[in-house]
């Protein structure tokens, strides 16, 4: 299991370090940064399995390193901070676990266990290339392409054409589905779907949103950009989305936006 530490305080860091080595040797640290900037530079090299997180650094705060990163959702978040007044936000950006420093040994074994026995539940669910299989062929057999969606229940074949949104919450994505009030939660991370779903006219407008364009009733620039989508749900565009939404966008209509 790898792991990156971005802190902007050096004995936080060698803290953290040390204290991994002792709860769990297997765990590789792969790397350090100590600033939004080099953090960045830092994650567009390597990718970790996970990555602990300041969130007040010198040059920003550590959201800012997830809202700039394309491979955010291959890794699990966990935020390190001496402030719980973010951790409202830090969940809202997919965080996996919130510590409070200084990071008590027992806090820190919790999330470890945590990680191993999710990875351990994924290995008993579909592999997301089967998946991805399912979906070419029932295209094949059906007049709509479906998707596998593996939950713990079972194996459910959806429309893709009723998926309306998908969000990432942490280390599992919801499917919103046309006709059905009631979110599906799955096990698996929404870049996952994004790779399978990007030919079924799905587009990502931030990294916790994914939509489906045909069920995209609107778009509004004011507020920092938002979608409303057939379900009346309205969903943030995040700055570095916005400008490919509305080049697709563009490309449906005759008319300059």
């Amino acid at each position: 299991m790898r792991a990156i530490i971005i802190d902007d305080e050096k004995n936080a860091i060698a803290s953290l370090e040390m204290e991994l080595k002792e709860i769990t040797p297997e765990i590789e640290i792969i790397g350090t940064a100590d600033s939004v900037k080099s953090g960045i530079e830092l994650l567009k090299k390597k990718t970790p399995n996970i990555l602990f997180l300041d969130i007040q650094l010198k040059d920003g705060l550590g959201f800012d390193i997830l809202e700039d990163i394309a491979s955010f959702g291959e890794f699990r978040v966990v935020f390190t901070t001496a402030y719980d007044q973010y951790a409202v936000n830090a969940f809202k950006h997919g965080a996996f676990d919130y510590l409070l420093k200084p990071i008590d040994p027992d806090d820190l074994q919790l999330t470890i266990d945590r990680i191993i026995k999710m990875d351990a539940l994924k290995k008993t669910e579909f592999p997301i290339d089967q998946l991805d299989q399912i979906i070419q062929l029932t295209s094949k057999i059906g007049q709509e392409a479906k998707i596998a969606l593996s939950t713990t229940e079972g194996v459910f074949l959806k429309k893709i054409a009723s998926i309306i949104h998908i969000q990432a919450d942490g280390n599992y994505t919801k499917f919103y589905f046309e006709g059905i009030k009631k979110s599906m939660l799955i096990s698996r991370i929404l870049k996952d779907f994004e790779s399978i779903l990007k030919d079924y006219g799905f587009v990502r407008v931030h990294f916790s949103h994914l939509i489906n364009l045909n069920h995209l009733e609107s778009y509004h620039p004011k507020d920092g950009g938002h979608v409303m989508m057939s379900n009346k749900s309205l969903l943030p565009v995040s700055v570095r989305k916005k400008s490919n939404l509305l080049e697709i966008l563009r490309n449906r209509t005759q008319f300059p936006i």
